[in-house]
């Protein structure tokens, strides 16, 4: 694939679109390791859907799992642009595997960094920033989309416990995540004030994800649904308060589209490079 140019940019204000020697290595390791490790096999894993758990663990190594979680919580510390530049070519390279690196970062990770607790952020980002586990979002149902005041699934609270009950459907990340950030209504008559946000370890008795196949795109990210069935979650795995549920999910999904956009740009870079080269 041929290299994007770069564009300078120069405003009215002074503000400079060029990226700093640190964002650029950063483009440059990983536009290298898409072009080395990924590229190769995308078509081969779209057509069998198959999983790439091997890259995922590399991007792990490289600390690509983690750019914006801090130092201290195992990530890499890096500005968001970098991130940006990170989606922008695994995006170019394959948008199944950028889509794995939007759920762990932008819909897990960043809810976790910014609305845990100390003992949430230090229990679980280390994991998810290096890939040994992955994360996944739980919002969606099989009869609600991102409108999330009308949740289907419910959390009654039980002693220490909260026991969860519902189904999550359209999951990206679901059949292999070792935690999810479920989403469920603990009073119906509050609507979204009664919303919450729970941090569920998949091997939790009652937990299942059965995977979807047959996609029409993004074939080699897993997709899955959620099924709880009395799971019950230690009342200090509730992901901020009761009636938070809704904010930290409408701000997940901000992060997460900051994420996708980024990838896109990568995405019809690939398509230009490769009508350019079918054109010639």
């Amino acid at each position: 694939m041929t290299t994007p140019a770069v564009i300078k940019v120069d405003t009215p204000g002074g503000m400079s679109f060029d990226l700093s020697p640190e964002q650029a290595m950063i483009r440059r390791t990983a536009r290298d390791f898409a072009e080395r490790e990924i590229i190769p096999g995308a078509r081969e894993r779209d057509r069998g859907e198959i999983f790439p758990h091997d890259i995922i663990a590399k991007l792990g190594a490289l600390g690509f799992l983690g750019p914006p979680v801090p130092e201290k919580y195992g990530g890499m510390g890096l500005d968001f642009i970098s991130e940006a530049v990170i989606f922008e070519e695994i995006g170019r390279a394959d948008s199944s595997i950028r889509t794995t690196l939007s759920v762990q970062i932008s819909l897990t990770e960043l809810p976790i960094l910014r609305w845990g607790t100390e003992d949430q952020k230090r229990r679980y980002l280390p994991r998810l920033a290096s890939g040994e586990w992955l994360g996944c979002f739980g919002l969606t149902e099989p009869g609600v989309g991102s409108d999330a005041s009308n949740l289907a699934t419910r959390a009654a609270r039980d002693g220490d416990e909260w026991v969860l009950n519902g189904r999550k459907m359209w999951i990206s990340n679901g059949g292999v995540a070792k935690l999810a950030l479920v989403f469920a209504q603990t009073d119906p008559a509050l609507q979204h004030k009664g919303l919450a946000a729970f941090l569920v370890e998949t091997d939790a008795p009652g937990f299942s994800a059965p995977s979807i196949h047959g996609k029409l795109g993004l074939r080699s990210s897993n997709t899955a649904e959620l099924v709880l069935e009395d799971v019950r979650v230690p009342a200090d795995n509730m992901l901020g308060d009761i009636g938070q549920g809704f904010q930290i999910a409408m701000s997940a999904l901000d992060d997460g589209r900051f994420g996708v956009a980024s990838g896109c740009v990568g995405l019809i870079q690939a398509c230009v490079d490769a009508s350019t080269k079918y054109a010639q």
